[in-house]
């Protein structure tokens, strides 16, 4: 493979539309593929729907049995289950709606209370999907809804207040949501607790995890971030979970931490800070001045991951994360700041003053704009991925250089937190792991090899947004929320294919793997 710096060429093909491949459908419509040739955009599904503010396709997941994938449709408060079963590697596929679930109707007739949809998971073991169900008061307890395939209810379990992810764990034995518990009304108001909730289908009980247990621990001294004075159990807001061998590895976004729960004793075993990144090494464009200026600053980064994913080797266990980067903005509270003054032009920083388990004297900025690899054992970071994004992107993609997920202008997310790595996942394919991370804010998928964890390299990148247009309902595919990957055995076309969901286009996008 060439080095990522290397990737230099093919300008105006790729901010046009991407590279094509040589073969056509019967309509001789090409397929778009990525720039190494090794994925191809073989279909997608719309919603019909675009919103600057995203939440229209969060979470899709797909099911093996039906050939169907469930999207979260957070506008329209639904799941939309959608056929899949014509995908083809040979020509383009516009996807079908199957069936449209309500379930707000549905949460009115079965009497829980119902004020957002947020997450999906399917367990083929047992025949059902499972939702994450927000209640209509933002601090009150949620649900974990369980569904059959056509989207019929079975039954609900008590989850913790706002349930935000949602998976199974053990082969359907338990399912698992991560309760974010965020003070949306302000700090004046209540700031409910973080938790994970855990259902154990097999011994039909239910129990809450806070993190009560570690309100008297010295997170802050190990780096730790929280807001001054306040208490872990209450502070922390558990985003996103990654299980492996009766692990739960539990992102703390805002905390740039992750909790790690025993899952069968229902206990949380500790907290693991996840450091800074050095930007007086590692560079970046921090600037907002029209033009692209890699360059190191005296900064660091929180890496404050969203999605995470776990996968094994022989040489070991490794969390993966997507450092996205997160500030708290409720009621009229924020933690940000753009006080800090470069090259004359504004640059958002956390606010110290608000801040526990920062050093004073440095200036921190939201996420690492990269994706990392840790020991899974004890959070040592063995690889992350740099500058490589933002190189990639000034190289192949320079007159667009981190536009944001509304708009094709310059530069516009460089002040604020670049690409925005949102989302990572991990699949192995033919004896070797990659890794798959959706840029947010610029669009795309990044490909990483990842086999040998500490020298992860670069594979592959694709982009199906369309920067010839200004208008969001002709832009192609934006706001890259949520990832899935298949296996070729369970996949409608025999190869790995890659489902992504676009929160401002309300589409979802589906990438064949070569």
């Amino acid at each position: 493979m060439f080095s990522l710096k290397q990737k230099t060429v093919l300008l105006s093909v790729i901010m046009a539309a991407g590279c094509s491949s040589d073969f056509t459908d019967s309509s001789h419509t090409r397929l778009q593929t990525s720039l190494n040739q090794h994925m191809s955009y073989i279909g997608s599904y719309s919603t019909g729907n675009v919103s600057e503010d995203g939440g229209i396709a969060e979470i899709v997941v797909y099911n093996k049995d039906n050939q169907k994938i469930y999207m979260v449709n957070g506008v329209l408060g639904s799941v939309d289950i959608v056929n899949a079963d014509t995908l083809s590697s040979e020509r383009f596929t516009q996807m079908r709606l199957h069936k449209r679930i309500d379930i707000a109707a549905m949460a009115q007739q079965e009497q829980f209370s119902y004020g957002d949809v947020t997450s999906v998971d399917v367990d083929t073991k047992n025949n059902i999907i499972a939702l994450a169900v927000q209640a209509k008061e933002y601090d009150d307890n949620g649900s974990i809804v369980i569904l059959n395939y056509e989207g019929e209810f079975l039954e609900k379990y008590d989850a913790g207040v706002q349930p935000d992810m949602i998976c199974f764990a053990d082969e359907g034995r338990y399912i698992l949501s991560a309760n974010e518990g965020e003070p949306r009304e302000g700090y004046s108001a209540a700031d409910p607790k973080g938790s994970v909730t855990i259902v154990d289908t097999l011994m039909n009980t239910t129990k809450t995890v806070d993190f009560t247990a570690f309100d008297e621990a010295n997170l802050t001294d190990k780096g730790v971030i929280l807001k001054k004075g306040a208490l872990p159990s209450y502070d922390f807001e558990p985003e996103y979970i990654a299980v492996s061998g009766g692990i739960a590895y539990v992102s703390l976004q805002e905390a740039n931490a992750i909790a790690v729960l025993d899952i069968a004793k229902g206990e949380f075993s500790g907290i693991k800070p996840l450091g800074f990144k050095n930007h007086n090494i590692v560079a970046l464009d921090v600037v907002k001045d029209g033009e692209i200026n890699i360059t190191t600053q005296n900064l660091y980064g929180a890496y404050m991951p969203d999605g995470i994913a776990v996968f094994e080797t022989t040489s070991g266990k490794y969390l993966l994360t997507a450092n996205e980067g997160d500030a708290r903005e409720w009621g009229g509270d924020e933690d940000i700041t753009d006080s800090l003054r470069i090259n004359g032009k504004k640059v958002e920083t956390l606010d110290i003053s608000q801040k526990d388990g920062l050093e004073t004297g440095k200036n921190y900025i939201l996420g690492g704009r990269s994706f990392s690899i840790y020991n899974a054992d004890d959070m040592t970071q063995i690889y992350d991925s740099g500058s490589d994004f933002e190189e990639f992107i000034a190289a192949n993609y320079p007159t667009f250089f981190n536009a944001s997920h509304t708009n094709n202008e310059l530069d516009s997310r460089s002040g604020k937190k670049g690409p925005e790595p949102e989302y990572v996942t991990v699949m192995n394919i033919d004896a070797k792991i990659y890794a798959f991370i959706g840029l947010e804010r610029f669009g795309g998928v990044m490909m990483y090899d990842v086999t040998t964890p500490s020298s992860a390299q670069f594979y592959d990148y694709i982009n199906t947004r369309n920067f010839n247009s200004e208008e969001l309902a002709q832009m192609g595919d934006l706001g890259v929320e949520g990832l899935y990957v298949v296996n070729a055995e369970s996949s409608p076309t025999n190869k790995t294919i890659l489902f992504t969901a676009n929160e401002v286009s309300g589409t979802i996008a589906v990438f064949e793997i070569k």
